[in-house]
């Protein structure tokens, strides 16, 4: 499991030569960029070709992977020309992500419209997820749902990923008090740990009760996961020093485990 960035919200004013700077310095091996979001890295729809290439060469200079790309695109619509807008634009992300060398792409089925049946708005969500699935394959860039909004629920989540039924296709934990059953985060994650291809997690909280991130760590662990664990984090009048702490911290975690499990 490697430790990664995410630029919404703490870093979200880092140009990215100070975004590549300061994740080396703080310990963070993976960058994830929140794309349309206003944010100053630069890493949008806009850039050329050479543009790609260009900020895909200062990753690997660095020794940084590119993790993926946080859309802010959603499919609950029952509008079909509203979703095709959507599908559309999701389909530009996928050629950014290919081109700067990142894997995947984050997407929303988010909130259930009030007019529109549960089942019917699942069925929405992964039909648009099994086209950009198909066209995401030969790129090599997964299309990831997010655990998000009413989509949080992991019987909508996994309903949805299991509609669209695409090697492509999987979800983005989302680290969410919702999901705790008696301060356990098992009951929700048991239903979707094997459809996981992505993790965002967030501040660590000192309050009652906290997130149990040891536990997820160890659950992840113990089925194999090797992917990302995504830093989405408030913002900060001192963010280089926030971002080491937390890396620091959830380091130490992520070792504990290594060596428990």
């Amino acid at each position: 499991m490697k430790l990664c960035l995410l630029t919404y919200n703490i870093a979200r004013d880092f140009t990215l030569p100070q975004l590549i700077e300061v994740a080396k310095r703080t310990g963070f091996a993976v960058l994830e960029f929140r794309a349309d979001a206003g944010h100053q890295h630069g890493v949008e729809l806009e850039r050329t070709k050479q543009e790609r290439r260009d900020i895909r060469r200062q990753l690997e200079d660095a020794y940084l992977d590119a993790a993926g790309i946080g859309t802010g695109c959603r499919f609950e619509s029952p509008d079909p020309a509203q979703r095709r807008q959507q599908i559309d634009l999701a389909r530009r992300y996928i050629e950014l992500a290919h081109d700067i060398g990142a894997a995947r792409i984050r997407v929303f089925g988010n909130d259930i419209p009030n007019e529109v049946e549960r089942e019917d708005c699942i069925r929405y969500v992964g039909d648009s997820l099994r086209e950009l699935g198909e066209f995401g394959e030969p790129a090599g860039v997964d299309v990831l749902l997010e655990m998000h909004g009413q989509f949080n629920f992991w019987k909508f989540a996994l309903g949805a990923v299991r509609h669209a039924a695409h090697p492509s296709v999987g979800l983005v934990y989302n680290c969410d008090h919702r999901d705790l059953v008696a301060g356990s985060v098992w009951p929700t994650y048991s239903h979707v740990r094997k459809h996981i291809r992505h993790v965002h997690m967030h501040d660590f909280e000192r309050g009652t009760p906290p997130f149990p991130y040891k536990e997820l760590f160890w659950l992840l662990r113990r089925d194999g996961y090797t992917g990302y664990l995504s830093a989405e984090l408030s913002p900060s009048g001192d963010p280089e020093r926030v971002l080491a702490l937390y890396a620091m911290l959830a380091r130490e975690w992520i070792a504990n485990v290594m060596r428990e499990v």
